[in-house]
């Protein structure tokens, strides 16, 4: 089989998995209880959810204003077009790291700053964000682990540990950016990163146009890593869009529906631990596995499959989905040739 019918059966394979989930999320709701359910809402929840939701949104821009502020001083405006570009890639790429590793092309269209700043920033937001979902997720495991059936066990696990290495091995490489960018250049002559399924023609194009990344990234980076007020910023964002807004927002919903959780105040720790699945390349964005993760985590914990399903996706709608579809427009105007071609 050729690497383009592969790359192509692949991917039919991944979007067919997400459909396959999303099916399967929609055949257990149910959707009679949930229309009516919403009908009822009392007006003051409603506005709680959808003020929370633009709270959560901006505190996802502030995430990266901290980061991008850091280094010198950046319109919030920046910020929000490069969050709400890289959710959108999120949405079409098959992995959280995956889309993120197209930072530094959408950051540089919108600042212009050097190569050596953004790529170091990128990566010390995915490090972060990386470290942080895969502590709450081995938190939530040890607490909810002996609810989980075997397959879920596994699973959840398994993303979680990812996590675990990828922040830190991000953040050890981080102050080695010199020799990570040898590193880098050898595996494009040597293994041909061209041939890395999906994004490998791309991620050829974006090697190879980076310039050498010395000391100045080194240092970059490190000035990141030992600034700890930026970092307790970042991690407060960090928490308030990652589990307080969808924590309160889920309960609400459950709430509304007559279903109580055993533990409100670790419901956002349970919605973590589900969402953790993400990183693992299975679905475009984790479409569909995600939903489906975490409604299984809350069957699990008590909450019925009938609520359960229907809550997590205007969770992840209000969440994820919306903001991704805004980013659409960011996106669009996104010329990565230009970027690319562009090493002032």
């Amino acid at each position: 089989m050729s690497s383009n019918r592969y790359r192509q059966l692949l991917k039919l394979i991944r979007y067919g998995l997400g459909v396959a989930a999303l099916a399967w999320i929609i055949q257990q709701a149910a959707w009679g209880r949930v229309v009516e359910t919403i009908g009822g809402m009392n007006r003051i929840a409603v506005t709680v959810i959808l003020v929370l939701t633009v709270l959560e949104v901006l505190s996802r821009f502030a995430m990266w204003h901290v980061l991008l502020n850091a280094l010198r001083r950046t319109p919030f405006s920046t910020a929000a077009r490069a969050t709400l570009t890289v959710s959108f890639v999120n949405q079409v790429i098959p992995s959280r790291v995956s889309g993120r590793s197209l930072a530094p092309v959408v950051l540089r269209q919108y600042t212009r700053y050097d190569w050596s700043e953004l790529v170091p920033v990128a990566g010390f937001h995915t490090a972060l964000y990386a470290v942080l979902n895969g502590a709450v997720a081995l938190f939530g495991l040890a607490l909810f682990a002996s609810s989980f059936s075997k397959g879920l066990l596994i699973a959840v696990s398994v993303s979680a540990a990812l996590y675990l290495v990828v922040g830190p091995s991000i953040l050890l490489m981080g102050i080695r950016l010199e020799g990570a960018g040898r590193v880098a250049v050898t595996a494009r002559n040597r293994v041909g990163v061209e041939r890395i399924p999906l994004v490998g023609s791309f991620a050829d194009r974006f090697f190879g146009a980076l310039p050498n990344f010395g000391a100045d990234a080194a240092d970059t980076f490190e000035r990141l890593a030992t600034d700890y007020s930026t970092i307790a910023l970042y991690a407060s964002g960090w928490t308030f869009a990652m589990m307080v807004v969808p924590g309160v927002r889920t309960w609400l919903l459950l709430d509304a529906a007559g279903v109580g959780f055993s533990s409100p105040v670790l419901l956002p720790v349970a919605l973590i631990t589900a969402y953790t699945v993400t990183l693992l390349p299975l679905t475009p964005g984790g479409v569909g596995v995600a939903e489906a993760s975490a409604t299984l985590v809350l069957a699990a914990l008590g909450v019925p499959a009938a609520v359960a399903a229907p809550t997590i996706l205007i969770d992840r709608f209000l969440g994820v989905y919306l903001p991704a579809f805004a980013g659409w427009v960011p996106a669009m105007r996104l010329d990565v040739s230009s970027v690319l071609s562009d090493q002032e």
